[in-house]
């Protein structure tokens, strides 16, 4: 049940250090939520100001001057900046037909494409290989099964491997990302760390112990199992290159481009016009993110979702940041 929904306001609205409010040369991030507070974010307010003339940082900087990174749980137990990952997802019919299938096959359960074992032995399924337009770096991987995480560890055990390979075709890496685990184990692999990927391949192997019990609804003879539901996708992440998040942000002219509304101060405090020197800006930046409390997340260790802002050093001489949206809040069961 949610209690109610109000505007975030005063203090909690405002990024803060130790040493207070103004952010230039520092980084400020949100804290964790508690269980049931939920923030809608629609954007991010910024006062920047300045003792010298801004209207030389509206050109492309060799640094970035304001950094916004948001952490949120992309996939069960894995943390990161969906803004500056691109995900590569293998999964439905188009993906799993494709491939070259051993003792499974590819079935609708509950109205998901899944990869299904048929007969006892050893199930195999590998992918074809997907070509690259250009190289890519690939740094974690995450995967959906069917079975649920209190599925009994005997049930079935599974690998997968990911082969990679050069622009001439040529093997370069083989990790596996999930080697030998069972339905109980974390489904998620970080900091691959492979690079210069032209194309990949990705093998899932199954040795399975005991029936799902998993019957067609057209199926006459009563008892007749078809096989047990395995793997439903796999999600590879490929960091997004420096420079090319549109909240990694290099000049105000492409902080203005991303924000919703701006206004530009003189000295004397009045709109700024030709031949005076621009000392304010006022300024909106759209950013639509919900943050939540998670189960999986470790917060000693900064891994849970939240907004940080990093103003570079010597650019500015005091940068205020509040965020806009709302609190939700829900009673705890």
């Amino acid at each position: 049940m949610i209690i109610d929904r109000i505007q975030l306001a005063g203090n909690d609205a405002y990024f803060r250090t130790d040493n207070g409010i103004n952010l230039a040369g520092l980084t400020a991030r949100t804290g964790s939520l508690r269980k049931g507070k939920q923030l809608e974010i629609l954007g991010i307010e910024l006062l920047i100001e300045s003792d010298g003339d801004l209207t030389g940082l509206f050109n492309r900087q060799n640094a970035s001057l304001i950094e916004v990174r948001v952490m949120k749980e992309m996939f069960p137990a894995l943390f990161n900046d969906p803004f500056r990952h691109r995900v590569h997802t293998i999964a439905g019919f188009n993906d799993f037909e494709r491939g070259t299938a051993k003792n499974c096959k590819a079935m609708d359960v509950d109205g998901i494409p899944t990869i299904v074992s048929t007969g006892t032995e050893t199930c195999v399924w590998t992918s074809p290989r997907f070509r690259m337009p250009e190289d890519i770096h690939i740094e974690h991987a995450s995967w959906e099964l069917a079975a649920s995480r209190k599925t009994p560890r005997d049930n079935f055990t599974y690998t997968i491997t990911l082969n990679t390979f050069d622009g001439d075709g040529n093997p370069r890496d083989s990790v596996e990302l999930a080697p030998g685990l069972d339905p109980t184990q974390p489904r998620k692999r970080e900091e691959l760390g492979l690079s210069n990927v032209a194309s990949y391949e990705l093998q899932f192997k199954a040795d399975v112990r005991k029936d799902a019990a998993m019957y067609e609804k057209h199926t006459v003879m009563v008892g007749a199992s078809i096989g047990t539901p395995l793997l439903r996708a796999i999600n590879l992440l490929e960091p997004v290159a420096k420079g090319n998040s549109v909240y990694e942000i290099y000049s105000l002219s492409e902080l203005l481009s991303q924000c919703s509304d701006h206004q530009l101060i003189e000295m004397d405090g009045w709109p700024i016009i030709q031949g005076r020197q621009l000392r304010k800006i006022n300024a909106t930046l759209n950013l639509s993110a919900t943050l939540v409390q998670s189960d999986q997340e470790d917060t000693p260790n900064g891994r849970y979702e939240s907004i940080e802002i990093a103003v570079a050093a010597n650019a500015f001489t005091h940068v205020e940041t509040r965020l806009v949206g709302e609190v939700l809040m829900r009673v705890k069961d």
